[in-house]
């Protein structure tokens, strides 16, 4: 059943609390009671603030038949060949945004449940009594996922409602859009700089809450795209200053190979997630809750014990030709790829498809994983570092070109040194998609930068204008997702 915002809005007068990872809704304990009435001690408040980290796993679920929401910010990157025997996968490699599509209105719902959860918190958590440091640890947590759940809108939609109160009565959902400059400025900014301030702890702890490391990632993150989609210089500045808080704190570094694993094994390991080098991630063990992503990127032509197949998309030949010859993150098996793996005493052999969520258990127990899915991880750190520096300062400085050789060498590459603004500016974009890519990231870089990685030239070059490998041509008014037709359906303010 679907739910346009006009209903979503109404979850604090109902007290309703909506939670899916398949789109239909269910009820939890609060859904008998109105929610400001659920806010009564330390322990329900904690309840509530937990319940808003499950909006943001929805996307990266499958429902249906080869369906996933999170594939649309992959499949127009032209970096992956749709597999998907499901029209609209189809339509996103060219281009095709149909409002009516099922994933737009799960990313949109997904994003107004887990806003209207957050607002919630942050209405009635301040008259519970409990001790001061916990309920600002609470507030901070309600704040930064509420910043984050306007991160993806407004890269994704653009212009959007901005609604900072819970829902008083159906009036108050009928409302129009805001600018992006108004939701960057208004709600995204001073939510994280309300929550950098409050006791978080430092890293996630291994229990995937968000951490003051979290906070300050999104915040660099957030003035790197202000610059981009603000045109305003003075962001980069911002976004540097930020990001090298995170370095400088030593609390996060990338994987590294050692004895026993490859960094890569570790970074792809359930039992290294939420540490070292993810910062945040999508929590799958967290309630007994499953991720259908890995079964999302194995091939149709492997033969599952417990489901039927689904391979989405597969990664495009030049894509894969793109990476340098000694790139371990371009080789079967040893980085983000593969074509078989060993199970046992079974070799699986199939076509080319991302490793990099790869749970070996999908093939020989059932279809769903525990496998954390990663939000902000160090790798992306560095690289908005190493671009904001660039762009701030007009040329790289030596802890830029650090950065960038912390990666490039954990990849097998060699390190760079001596190279003009243009020429860095092209290298970090260009590692930002042999990194990335599939999690989502490039998608967001697109419309910020309004560059696209040309992977049979295996150069950076204009976004609009640009040919898919389809051969649609990219133009402006494809960088906004549209707002799902029920949402407009109904509240004509969102025309």
């Amino acid at each position: 059943m679907k739910r346009s915002l006009y209903t979503l809005l109404l979850i604090g007068t109902l007290g309703v609390s909506l939670h899916s990872c398949t789109s239909q809704l269910e009820e939890d304990a609060r859904s008998s009671i109105p929610v400001k009435n659920f806010f009564t001690n330390e322990e329900e408040c904690n309840s509530a603030v937990i319940g808003i980290y499950n909006y943001i796993k929805a996307p990266y679920n499958k429902y249906g038949y080869d369906e996933i929401p999170y594939a649309m910010l992959e499949l127009p990157t032209g970096l992956f060949d749709n597999k998907a025997q499901w029209q609209f996968a189809s339509d996103y490699s060219n281009l095709k945004f149909d409002a009516s599509s099922p994933d737009f209105s799960i990313w949109w719902e997904s994003c107004y449940k887990g806003i209207e959860a957050a607002n919630s918190c942050l209405r009635y958590i301040p008259a519970v009594k409990m001790p001061e440091g916990k309920k600002n640890e609470l507030l901070a947590e309600a704040s930064f996922l509420r910043a984050y759940f306007y991160f993806q809108l407004v890269h994704i939609f653009g212009d959007v409602p901005l609604k900072m109160e819970p829902t008083a009565n159906p009036a108050d959902a009928l409302i129009g859009k805001s600018s992006v400059r108004d939701i960057f400025e208004k709600a995204i900014v001073p939510d994280l700089k309300f929550a950098e301030q409050q006791p978080l702890p430092a890293t996630t702890q291994g229990n995937g809450r968000v951490s003051v490391m979290a906070v300050k990632t999104l915040l660099a993150k957030t003035y790197l795209s202000m610059a981009g989609l603000l045109k305003e210089q003075i962001f980069y500045g911002l976004a540097k200053s930020k990001a090298l808080e995170v370095i400088q704190s030593n609390k996060h570094k990338l994987f590294e190979s050692d004895q026993e694993l490859t960094w890569f094994n570790k970074l792809n390991n359930p039992a290294f997630d939420n540490k070292e080098e993810h910062i945040l991630m999508a929590n799958y063990a967290i309630n007994n809750a499953n991720s259908s992503l890995p079964v999302y990127f194995l091939p149709k032509e492997v033969k599952l014990v417990n489901a039927l197949q689904f391979g989405g998309f597969a990664p495009s030949s030049f894509f894969l030709d793109a990476y340098d010859p000694a790139d371990l993150r371009g080789r079967n098996n040893q980085g983000f790829f593969m074509n078989a793996i060993q199970i046992g005493d079974k070799k699986y052999e199939f076509p080319w498809a991302v490793y990099k969520f790869m749970d070996p258990g999908i093939l020989t127990t059932a279809p769903n994983s525990a496998k954390n899915f990663p939000l902000l991880r160090y790798a992306d750190l560095l690289l908005v570092y190493s671009e904001a520096q660039n762009e701030a300062d007009g040329s790289p400085d030596q802890a830029a070109f650090a950065a960038v050789n912390l990666i490039r060498k954990r990849a097998g590459l060699a390190d760079i040194s001596k190279l003009s603004q243009s020429e860095f500016r092209e290298e970090v974009l260009k590692q930002r998609y042999f990194e990335l890519c599939a999690e989502g990231k490039i998608w967001f870089d697109l419309v910020r930068t309004k560059k696209i990685f040309d992977t049979k030239a295996k150069k950076m070059v204009d976004l609009i204008g640009f040919k898919l490998p389809g051969g649609t041509i990219f133009k402006e008014d494809n960088l906004k997702f549209p707002i799902p037709s029920r949402e407009v359906q109904i509240n004509p303010l969102l025309k």
